[in-house]
């Protein structure tokens, strides 16, 4: 029986076979599939890396100013407080370089435009409702000098063209800035140049911030009468980085909280009459005051400013209407720079979709009664929006009025 060998392709033919065309096919499937779940996958990675990043802006941004403002705020009136009797409401009247700057010669800029251009002393006042972001402007003024925050009297007909004698010149030096008042007329500041060298008990005058007649107020005129007495206090230093702080907060036009320097230390642009912007971002802002209308230092309601006795008028000109102010309540609205998108969202756009995630209405001060709540229409809900509410007592306000230890 012969056995016969059936032909075997040659091992190159065997090599050249490759894939069918069915497994080319499940192959490529697979590697679609692989490709989808990876590109899914990476979507949302990005997109939760977005959010997070935006959340932690925002949170950011709200911490951040929640403690700079109570920093500014919580010390309102240092250096003056105590004398409120003689500070509170006073007229300022301040030059810089020979130049007028208080009262300020023309409108203040942006967003300061309605702020009065005769800024009075109190320790806080809020103009309702200025500018174009219809936001509050908040006005802080706080003295960094002294001993012991309290005034010392001229001594009378002691003040000359540019020297003046005080009852005690303790604490007295070079370049520190003296507010000069007299019960019932406008306050000045003037820089020391230094204690003079022939007569140690007078203090002499000069620099930048210096001169004898601002606004048609004499420096003669201060310390005549006999039966009223002129007081210096002791508000900061024009050299040492320690100058007191008369500043404006507001949100310009460009969503940017600004500060605006009144006695010009760090403004900007080149007159230094700009400016200083704080933060981006920053939609709306609005406050209540709280008021203390017992005494007792402690706050009996909220009270929205511009309403009621408190215009801003009547707390930049009546000293007890000011008093009664012990505390503030501030609520901003914050938004990102982040755009959000949804490819798959059904109100899809020829350049970008529509995907919203912020409501249609924000409510500031949402635990105060009704009448006292802020309404915040979002007209651009493709970016995320946080309210921060914090509130802000005004220690040297409490202080002044507390007589009892609190409950």
């Amino acid at each position: 029986m012969m056995l016969h060998r059936l032909p075997q392709p040659a091992q190159g033919a065997r090599r050249s076979r490759g894939f069918s065309l069915i497994e080319l096919m499940v192959s490529l499937v697979i590697g679609m599939g692989l490709i989808i779940t990876m590109g899914v996958l990476s979507q949302k990675f990005e997109t939760s890396k977005r959010e997070q990043s935006t959340s932690s802006d925002l949170s950011g941004t709200s911490a951040f100013l929640s403690y700079d403002l109570d920093r500014q705020i919580r010390s309102a009136g240092s250096g003056f407080t105590n004398g409120y009797e003689d500070t509170f409401a006073c007229a300022l009247n301040v030059s810089k370089s020979n130049a007028q700057i208080l009262p300020a010669p023309v409108a203040l800029p942006d967003p300061f435009g309605s702020v009065p251009q005769a800024i009075t002393l109190v320790p806080l006042a809020v103009y309702p409702a200025t500018g174009s972001t219809d936001s509050d402007t908040i006005q802080i003024m706080t003295a960094t000098g002294g001993v012991g925050e309290v005034s010392t009297q001229l001594k009378y007909k002691s003040v000359n063209t540019n020297q003046l004698q005080l009852v005690s010149n303790v604490g007295i030096e070079a370049n520190d800035l003296l507010l000069i008042t007299e019960k019932g007329r406008p306050c000045m500041i003037e820089q020391v140049k230094g204690l003079n060298a022939t007569t140690p008990d007078i203090i002499d005058l000069d620099g930048a911030y210096y001169a004898s007649v601002i606004n048609g107020q004499a420096l003669n005129d201060r310390g005549t009468s006999a039966s009223v007495n002129a007081k210096a206090f002791n508000i900061g230093n024009a050299s040492n980085g320690n100058p007191p702080m008369f500043h404006l907060l507001g949100v310009n036009g460009s969503n940017q909280l600004v500060r605006y320097d009144l006695m010009r230390f760090n403004n900007g642009g080149s007159g230094g009459n700009q400016p200083i912007p704080i933060t981006d971002g920053v939609m709306m802002m609005r406050t209540l005051y709280g008021v203390d209308t017992s005494g007792d230092g402690k706050v009996d309601s909220w009270v929205r400013p511009g309403t009621g006795s408190f215009t801003a008028a009547n707390v930049t000109t009546n000293s007890a209407i000011a008093r009664q102010i012990v505390a503030i309540k501030i609520a901003m609205v914050l938004r990102s720079d982040t755009i959000e998108d949804q490819s798959s969202n059904a109100k899809t756009t020829a350049t970008r979709s529509t995907f919203f995630v912020a409501p249609e209405k924000l409510t500031l001060f949402t635990s105060q009664a009704t009448t006292l709540r802020t309404d915040y229409e979002v007209t651009d809900r493709q970016r995320r929006h946080l309210v921060v509410e914090f509130t802000v007592p005004l220690r040297n306000q409490l202080a002044s009025l507390r007589t009892t230890t609190p409950d």
